[in-house]
């Protein structure tokens, strides 16, 4: 362990994490501390290079340093860095604001509001007070492996691991969880996806009283599993049917991660009353924002939903920035290219590792690999021990990935990364899982496993 890689300076920056830092701040596959990063490359503290496959948990899709993004931050760094939106007017903010309710899904810009935050924690809380503000009903519905954030009101929310709720509750009231259906789910009569639903408004959850399903039309960290189409047509006609407001939880797979700027427009006659943003809509910088119908957003008074420096001024001239690069031929270029090559990519590496790789999740430059081995009785399982050799490796080789939902690698690159990083990251890929198939991967790094 080590052998690979030179990990001294790092592993000194990590003894002096553990003197000041909380240990629930980090879910860590890795001895990594950052010096510096450029595009898709990330440089640590060792003078070791990495091709970023993780990107940041998804907050960089134009990966690092980008040179538009980079621009339009020197320029509002030269106004000023920021002045609290609460009490004054910015118009950095108001111009991000009026491109993003311009691409509101299916809705006319001028029949859309927003409200900034800080993250996509805080955005997931705003869509609660918003749902319940403007329906007067109490009751949220969430999906079984969601996650909405780590503010108290988006745990209560989120339901893929004890360990974000464990000794902190009681919790916001009045949140239920049903099961999701994914890209794995069986071909099945539409009413079948949403049985648990309205078995539930027949015996003990009034539909009259639900305010808002939230749902991430594609899954993150519960394993980059798109939602089943019937699945999600169902639910949509559910809510329709019972005055139930339909919200769209974009905060890791918005801005052409997953193709399209939200993961929503996958799903053909969907339209939501509201999205949650976060990651990737400050461009970089910390931002979060919820976007809804007009009539839905007037429902609060201030201050029922601000921030000292929520939809700052360096962080909205950031998203400007990287709104308007993503608008450009080059980019859709660039990024139609990369979609193709990296489906082309994966099925390759499935193919070669038939007994390892077990199939494929989501869409567009956020997947997932299933990391498999046989059972007992002949059948494949996840392999969670494989899948953390295979990433811990893949670090040693030069590559940034982690994984998710026990046995997914997440494999989420920069949208514009080029196609030669590309290919040399699954390159990587595959000679980490070739490797472990060879059991030349020893136990001992196991040590480092400290992550989802």
């Amino acid at each position: 362990m080590g052998d690979f890689i030179k990990q001294d300076v790092c592993k000194q920056w990590v003894e002096r994490d553990k003197k000041v830092i909380a240990p629930c701040q980090h879910l860590s596959y890795f001895p990594l501390a950052v010096d510096r990063a450029k595009d898709s490359t990330v440089v640590d503290t060792d003078g070791n290079e990495f091709i970023d496959f993780l990107t940041s948990a998804s907050s960089l899709n134009l990966g690092s340093c980008n040179e538009h993004i980079t621009a339009g931050i020197q320029e509002q760094l030269a106004k000023c860095t920021q002045y609290t939106a609460a009490y004054t007017y910015s118009p950095a903010t108001i111009e991000y604001a009026e491109r993003l309710c311009s691409v509101f899904p299916g809705r006319p810009a001028e029949d859309v509001r927003i409200a900034f935050g800080n993250c996509g924690s805080d955005c997931n809380d705003a869509a609660v007070k918003f749902a319940r503000a403007y329906t007067g009903r109490r009751k949220i519905i969430t999906f079984i492996n969601a996650y909405h954030g780590s503010t108290y009101g988006s745990i209560a929310l989120s339901c893929v691991t004890t360990r974000m709720a464990s000794k902190m509750g009681p919790f916001m009231g009045d949140i239920y969880h049903f099961p999701f259906y994914g890209s794995e789910a069986p071909d099945m009569p539409a009413e079948w996806y949403v049985k648990e639903i309205q078995e539930a408004f027949d015996t003990y959850l009034p539909a009259e009283e639900v305010a808002a399903v939230i749902i991430e039309p594609v899954q993150g960290d519960g394993g980059l599993n798109l939602a089943n189409d019937k699945f999600m047509h169902a639910l949509y006609a559910l809510c329709k049917k019972h005055g139930i407001l339909f919200i769209s939880e974009e905060v890791q797979q918005a801005f052409w991660r997953d193709g399209h700027w939200f993961g929503i427009e996958y799903f053909d006659g969907i339209v939501p009353d509201g999205v949650i943003m976060g990651k990737s809509v400050g461009a970089s910088l910390t931002l979060g924002a919820f976007m809804a119908r007009k009539d839905i957003m007037e429902s609060l008074p201030a201050p029922a939903h601000l921030f000292t420096l929520g939809g700052n001024a360096i962080a909205c001239a950031a998203g400007c920035a990287a709104f308007d690069y993503y608008q450009t031929d080059e980019f859709q270029g660039i990024l139609k290219r990369n979609e193709r090559v990296m489906l082309e990519l994966l099925e390759q590496t499935m193919a070669d590792h038939p007994n390892t790789i077990g199939f494929i999740r989501g869409v567009g430059m956020s997947r997932g690999l299933a990391v498999v081995k046989k059972s007992e009785d002949g059948s494949m399982e996840a392999d969670t021990t494989g899948t953390f050799k295979i990433v811990y490796r893949s670090y040693e080789l030069g590559l940034l990935m982690i994984s998710v939902a026990d046995n997914i690698l997440r494999i989420q690159p920069p949208l514009n990364i080029t196609e030669e990083e590309l290919r040399r990251g699954f390159a990587i890929a595959n000679q980490a899982i070739s490797e472990y198939e060879a059991g030349e991967i020893s136990d001992d790094v196991l040590v480092n496993q400290a992550g989802w």
